[in-house]
């Protein structure tokens, strides 16, 4: 049993936080810290009640692993496991299940150097998901909340023995009462996954600097107030004649104003006097440079601890940013302006050491967000590490910072349970605590899908009386809404109760805004911050002026797989309609987990664990790897931070900034008319101030092609005019030249198809013949999506109803295992011409194939012409929903690689007017070229669809020596079902007659240089 604390068996118990833990403050800067990271001896046991005492103090175990990092990926007994809302075992809070697997870290300490006379603390910057400390034997202390700091001192302790090493023991216990409001959406693992720290302090030192700061944006007056608490040994008074002395360093380092010293009270007898050891500076600085993600200047604070001689015993520093918060008129304010929140949801993951990340995988993370327009992390679902907030502040982002509390799987019912209201409060008090002085933090979290209940409303009230600065966020106050007590009649101010019990039974009409939007959980929130919810119900709330809090979707747009549908169409209505203002798409990263003998990326469910919630941790912008998805693209354009509208009378430029101008940037246009590049050159750029728009004449060859285009009648020329802004110098996101924003337009269309590329002129049908293997034959398979429905975990979707129907209809239609032949009527026409054949297809889906995934036709050609070269959109995939940041132009590629974890549909080009396969080894080339319609949908993968649906993870498919053609007529729209709206009606596929016809045909090597060049 373990010594001292095994007899109470805290772990057991939610209403105990801590023991023997030191009051949370912010991190401050001074030396002699001494992270104590390597191999650790290791020694687990299957549950906290049956571990040994001589575990702790007797002969350490020859096993390791390394700290920081995680047991459970260090090939241990145990696993990690994956589960979104149910908990990976059956019990109730608070019980444990019969195996809670336990862990003894234990390595040899040795004190830095000037430890002597000093105080040593130890930090356990976290462990999953309590933890217990021994030094030489004794217990230190007990703690909780797996995100946040631990500290411990350690002085008395090391008082016998100053100069010898000493046994430091680390007890992490993986599940605990605490476990069920940490059941995230993501891998349970175990272990202390942030690092341990020695940290000497002087006897008498500063033990925290607060920073509350503000700006007025009327006349650019900032405002520090400096708090600093000083700590003496044992709490007490350190006595007369100690004093703080504060001083404020500019962006530029220049100093702010004189240095101010305070005296530091002693007299803890002063009645209604004193507050405690702690000191409070007034820093004014005039014209100050004021804090925001586009202006990101800091401050430095440096504080020192004078003693009654006047000489400093302690120096540290803090950072801070001057900016003002709020929430007024429907908008969230950052220094008296709206800010568009251009977000994602982020979790701290690796794919080899699972949560433990390093400085240099948080700036990663931030590098590639930036560099797509990105500018706004929510910190799902607890707060992160404190350095990835520093990178935060330096670099320019805003942060909604959130506790740690989710309980999902008991969401309504724990948030009300007496038992957890001290958990409740601790957490999100001490995330306040050490945070607080981060600037980018723009709004204070009180967790997620943890319902709504009296433990938030008693954490909401903390915050707002410890830091008014900040406004608060909760979802789960606007989606379950107040659960009022009768009003009191005699009491005029009451209200009557707000009856949501109809909108929170069942899904609210999409027409209508949820009724909690307006006035639910306003003690909790200010913000409405749903997830997913209808385009329409989001619009309805901005136009029709519901409600006085500003709306911004803490999560929607779920990009699971080939996802992310009408995301443009969420950004026509946020920027659009009052009191919206943007939200966090879920999410950033996929978090499959590689295995270390493989390099195969797994899964939840593929190490054998159960229950698990399969691919759904597998749903983020970019893999695990930092790889980007396709749909990044759009989320950059989307995100983009200067638009131009492109039209036949001008450009009209808008700068969505709400700080800064736009001539960090500079611009080019490129005209291609009917597929060939025209004319390109520099764009003279407005000089355009915050959120301010200007129209600039079009370039005077653009002009001259339209005239001509005018001029040349049937067939009319199709004339697209490409203006892209890219970054003039480097930045900490990106190098010179990086395109920032572009946009689009068609000035001239034509009715008739595009004449045939130069390099079609001498097409050869014998050698067409030789060379196709198979098709073209009829398809209405598409591999479906995660969003068409969750083919790896069907009883999501056939039990509990979650996520998209398509694939279910698909089913029972016969879709996935019957040939195409024989679930459609097909008529074709094949007639040769120009050294080619013209291909009529006439396809007539049955009413039980209404919503298909695609109507069109396939070929497969072998694998060795895999140099492509088309026109129409690109450079990536692009479907009828996700297409509106791939521009039409002239592209040219390799053969895209699947890429997603679950094989599914992918590699979709729309809009093409022609497309050339070639292969690069003999210069032969396969020409397809649309008719009617004029543009057409194309993808060309290396693998079928039915092989696509047969495999659960991309590493097993198997080689192909075949590339198969996707000529599609119409495609479905991708939406966000597996966790929010399918498809929108205008991108579904109804039953019916569809039609198409192209030309195919083939090119020897004197052939095979296609016409144009690559649109840039």
């Amino acid at each position: 049993m373990l010594p001292v604390i095994g007899p109470l068996r805290p772990w057991a118990d939610p209403s105990i936080t801590a023991i023997g833990r030191r009051r949370m403050h912010v991190p401050l800067a001074r030396p002699g810290v001494l992270r104590l990271d390597g191999e650790w001896s290791f020694a687990r046991f299957p549950h906290p009640d049956l571990v040994p005492a001589d575990a702790i103090d007797g002969p350490a175990p020859t096993r390791t692993v390394r700290v920081p990092g995680t047991w459970t990926l260090q090939g241990t007994e145990d696993r990690p496991q994956y589960t979104n809302v149910r908990m990976p075992f059956p019990e109730v809070p608070p019980d444990l299940p019969a195996i809670a697997p336990t862990a003894v870290h234990r390595r040899r300490l040795e004190l830095p150097a000037g430890a002597a006379g000093g105080r040593v603390m130890l930090r356990v910057e976290g462990a999953e998901s309590v933890h217990a400390v021994y030094l030489d034997g004794t217990f230190v202390g007990y703690g909780t909340d797996s995100r946040l700091p631990s500290e411990y001192e350690l002085t008395d302790l090391l008082a016998a023995a100053p100069d010898g090493e000493h046994e430091l023991a680390i007890v992490v216990i993986r599940y605990s009462a605490h476990s069920y409001v940490e059941d995230q959406d993501q891998w349970w693992l175990a272990g202390l996954h942030r690092p341990v720290v020695v940290e000497v302090r002087p006897s008498t030192h500063i033990a925290d600097v607060v920073c509350d700061t503000d700006l007025d944006p009327g006349d650019g007056t900032g405002r520090i107030l400096v708090t600093c608490d000083v700590d003496a040994p044992g709490g007490a008074s350190p006595g007369p004649g100690w004093s703080t002395r504060v001083t404020v360093r500019g962006p530029d380092g220049v100093t702010v104003g004189a240095p101010g010293a305070a005296a530091v009270p002693h007299d803890a007898h002063a009645v209604n006097a004193f507050d405690g050891h702690r000191t409070r500076h007034r820093v004014v600085v005039p014209s100050a440079r004021a804090w925001s993600a586009e202006t990101p200047d800091l401050y430095e604070v440096e504080v020192e601890l004078l003693d009654p001689d006047g000489s400093v015993v302690d120096r540290v520093a803090t950072r801070c940013g001057l900016r003002r918060v709020e929430v007024r008129d429907r908008q969230l304010l950052v220094n008296g302006r709206p800010v568009w929140i251009f977000g994602v949801n982020r979790h701290d993951h690796h794919p080899d050491r699972g949560r433990t990340v390093e400085v240099e995988d948080l700036r990663a993370d931030l590098v590639a967000m930036r560099a797509h327009n990105i500018t706004a992390v929510r910190t799902s679902h607890y707060p992160n590490d404190h350095r990835f907030l520093d990178l935060c502040d330096e670099l320019g982002m805003y942060v909604v910072d959130e506790a740690n509390i989710e309980g999902h799987a008991f969401n309504t019912s724990i948030c009300r349970d007496e038992r957890y209201r001290a958990t409740f409060l601790e957490r999100g008090a001490r995330m306040v605590e050490r945070d607080r002085n981060h600037p980018s933090i723009i709004l204070w979290s009180l967790g997620n899908e943890t319902g709504y209940g009296p433990n938030h409303d008693a954490l909401a009230g903390w915050i707002r009386r410890v830091d008014p600065s900040r406004p608060l966020h909760y979802e789960g106050a606007v989606h379950h809404g107040d659960h009022h007590e009768p009003a009191d009649p005699g009491d005029a101010t009451s209200r009557p109760p707000l009856d949501v019990g109809a909108a929170n039974a069942r899904p609210f009409d999409p027409a209508d805004a949820n009724p909690n939007w307006i006035d639910g959980g306003l003690h909790a929130s200010d913000v409405v911050c749903p997830m997913y919810p209808p385009l329409a119900a989001i619009a309805k709330y901005g136009a029709d002026g519901l409600g006085r809090r500003p709306l911004i979707l803490c999560e929607y747009s779920h990009a699971m797989g080939n996802s992310n549908g009408s995301l443009a169409d969420h950004w026509d209505v946020i920027t659009s309609t009052p009191g919206l203002q943007g939200g966090f798409i879920w999410e950033w990263k996929d978090h499959a987990l590689r295995d270390p003998a493989t390099g195969r990326l797994l899964l939840g469910g593929d190490m054998g664990n159960e229950p698990n919630d399969g691919n759904f941790v597998a749903d983020g912008l970019v893999g695990a790897d930092l790889d980007p998805h396709p749909a990044l693209h759009e989320v950059a354009w989307v995100y983009r931070p200067v638009t131009t509208e492109v039209r036949r009378d001008g450009l009209t430029l808008t700068n969505r900034r709400s700080f800064t101008g736009i001539d960090d940037l500079v611009g080019a246009w490129e005209l291609v008319v009917d597929g060939a590049v025209a004319a390109a050159g520099d764009l003279d750029l407005p000089a355009l101030t915050p959120r301010a728009s200007a129209t600039v004449p079009l370039p005077a060859p653009v002009r001259r092609a339209l005239e001509d285009a005018a001029a040349a009648g049937a067939p009319e020329r199709e004339v697209v005019l490409t203006v892209t802004l890219r970054q003039a110098a480097a930045t900490w996101a990106a190098p010179a030249g990086h395109p920032v924003a572009w946009d689009q337009g068609i000035l001239a269309a034509r009715t008739a198809p595009l004449p045939p590329p130069a390099g079609c002129a001498h097409a050869d049908p014998d050698l067409l013949a030789a060379t196709l293997v198979s098709g073209p034959e009829p398809a209405v398979l598409r591999a479906p999506t995660d969003n068409d429905g969750f083919r790896l975990m069907p009883e999501l979707r056939d039990s509990i109803g979650v996520g998209g129907r398509a694939l279910s209809a698909w089913e029972r239609a016969g879709v996935l295992t019957t040939p195409a032949t024989e679930l459609v009527a097909w008529d074709r026409d094949v007639r040769p011409d120009a050294g080619g054949e013209v291909h009529r297809h006439r396809l007539v889906l049955p009413d039980a194939l209404d919503d298909a995934g695609r109507v069109g036709v396939r070929l497969a050609v072998p694998r060795r012409f895999d140099r492509l070269r088309w026109y129409g959109r690109g450079p990536g995939e692009n479907y009828p929903d996700r297409r509106r940041g791939s521009m039409l132009g002239v592209w040219e590629g390799g053969v895209d690689t699947l890429p997603y974890l679950v094989p599914q549909e992918h590699g979709l080009r729309t809009d093409t007017r022609w497309l050339a396969l070639t292969d690069p080894g003999t210069g032969e080339t396969i020409w397809l070229r649309a008719l009617a319609p004029t543009a057409l949908h194309v993808a060309v993968v290396e693998h079928p669809a039915e092989v696509l649906c047969s495999v659960a993870n991309r590493a097993d498919l198997p080689p192909s020596e075949l590339l198969w053609i996707h000529v599609d007529v119409a495609h479905r729209g991708l939406g966000t079902a597996s966790c929010g709206p399918d498809v929108a009606p205008e991108h579904r596929i109804a039953a019916g007659v569809h039609e198409l016809t192209f030309w195919l045909g083939m090119t020897g090597p004197s052939g095979a240089d296609p016409a144009g060049r690559e649109h840039r």
